[in-house]
């Protein structure tokens, strides 16, 4: 089965375990303003010719589908050029990356890292912000925090934005309209516009169903969402901060367990899919992208059964992209411009956008009016003015050496505190915990433990 497109933090649980990068052992803060840097990144060929005649750009990335669509319209801009993409597992690519560093071969010239993947190889890349990239030059035009996100304490940024995530809400408009609930988007949002009113739904669709339709699959999606809210950062400044970020999300996470309101169905297992098409789950609250997997892999079917609106608690990311042209790569000038050309090509960007629902980081794209086209799958709902709408108003994030392992960590004991087994604070801080000393043991990354205010 082809998850090509599960772009979350989370579903490294699914995918295997993350492994901890010795080489990242720095905290990262992100800067207010980009410095002018003008010190060349390390062996960066600067006479090499910009359309070499039959040139090879090796490119890593997870999504066949995104590089499938942008790829032939780069080599249509660069004859002469030919990109060898490289489809990577998801859960295979970072051990692939860490071995190709380790062994100083095998590095592509561009890889295309989720979020989950960025603190871990932030040593890897060249620095975006030195010439001759300068990629400061275009940071007026890309969604702020995704910028600022992966800006290291000195001041460098080796891995460029694609991508927000944006987190939205789709609903089915029938399960809502049985239990008696708005059905319109607008309403929608406004009726369930915080995570009590969220709950207060789900009960009213378990009692009127009869228990047949619950309006979320799992407790654990109602904590990712309210924690990605909250900004979603595992480490930052130096300090682990599961604590104060997650509790409150986790409170919330229980009490929608406490009203019973879910399926029991965990995101993204077997049961799943067939219960997002029978209508059995009537919301997921997850990335824009998702509705690339809704009509090309989970419920293909679905033309029509699906809506989309604003999240309860408001706006958050789930996931995304960022570039990087590793320092090991053979022909970094081609690969920056292949990488300002999959980051700021707003043809390429709306291409891709339209086929999978990534929302670009690259604001000009969205002048398009293809973002106030009806979407057909949604019932003709214009849901993408909506997405970028979102993306702007996400809390600031960072990056850390930790985040994968933290992420899967932080999984097994939201688990268990919602099934039971821990309460709330002390699953947090076992994880914290748990971070702190594997972080210390893999890489001697010295982090302190936040606690909750």
């Amino acid at each position: 089965m082809d998850l090509s497109r599960f772009r979350t933090p989370a579903f490294a649980l699914f995918t295997g375990a993350a492994v901890l990068a010795t080489a990242c052992s720095r905290t990262i803060t992100p800067a207010p303003v980009v410095p002018d840097s003008t010190s060349a990144p390390v062996d960066t060929p600067a006479a090499e010719a910009s359309n070499p005649d039959n040139q090879v750009l090796t490119v890593w990335y997870f999504d066949k589908v995104s590089m499938e669509t942008v790829i032939p319209l780069f080599e249509q801009s660069h004859p002469g050029v030919k990109v060898n993409f490289v489809e990577q597992p998801f859960g295979d690519m970072s051990k692939k990356y860490l071995a190709a560093l380790a062994a100083q071969q095998g590095v592509p010239d561009v890889i295309g890292l989720d979020t989950s993947m960025v603190g871990q190889f932030l040593d890897a890349g060249e620095n975006l912000l030195g010439e001759p990239y300068s990629a400061g030059q275009l940071k007026s035009d890309f969604v702020q925090w995704k910028f600022d996100a992966p800006l290291t304490s000195s001041g460098e940024m080796t891995a460029m934005p694609w991508d927000v995530a944006t987190g939205v809400m789709f609903y089915r408009p029938d399960a809502f309209k049985a239990a008696g609930l708005p059905t319109e988007p607008d309403d929608v949002a406004k009726a369930l516009s915080t995570w009590d009113d969220f709950i207060k739904a789900g009960q009213t669709i378990k009692a009127k169903s009869g228990g047949q339709t619950a309006i979320i699959g799992n407790e654990h999606d109602v904590f990712n969402a309210a924690y990605w809210q909250n900004g979603g950062n595992i480490a930052q400044n130096g300090s682990i901060v599961l604590l104060p970020e997650g509790l409150q999300p986790l409170q919330i996470a229980l009490q929608a367990k406490g009203a019973n309101i879910g399926a029991n169905v965990p995101a993204w297992s077997e049961r799943w899919a067939p219960s997002l098409q029978n209508g059995n789950i009537a919301t997921v609250i997850m990335g824009g992208w998702m509705l690339g997997n809704l009509q090309n892999l989970i419920d293909p079917d679905g033309a029509g059964n699906w809506r989309v609106t604003t999240p309860p608690g408001g706006a958050f990311s789930n996931g995304g992209t960022y570039i990087q042209i590793p320092k090991l790569a053979e022909h970094k000038q081609l690969a920056w411009e292949f990488t300002q050309f999959l980051t700021t090509n707003t043809d390429a960007l709306n291409a891709v956008f339209q086929k999978t629902g990534i929302v670009p980081a690259y604001t000009p794209a969205w002048e398009s009016p293809v973002y106030d086209q009806p979407v057909p799958y949604l019932g003709g709902e214009p849901a993408f003015r909506l997405m970028v709408n979102l993306a702007q108003q996400v809390k600031p994030l960072t990056y850390s050496p930790v985040d994968a392992l933290g992420t899967d960590l932080l999984n097994a004991q939201v688990d268990a505190a919602i099934s039971g087994k821990a309460p709330p604070q002390q699953a947090l801080q076992t994880a914290a915990s748990q971070i702190q000393e594997r972080a210390q043991m893999a890489s001697n990354l010295q982090l302190s433990i936040a606690q909750a205010p």
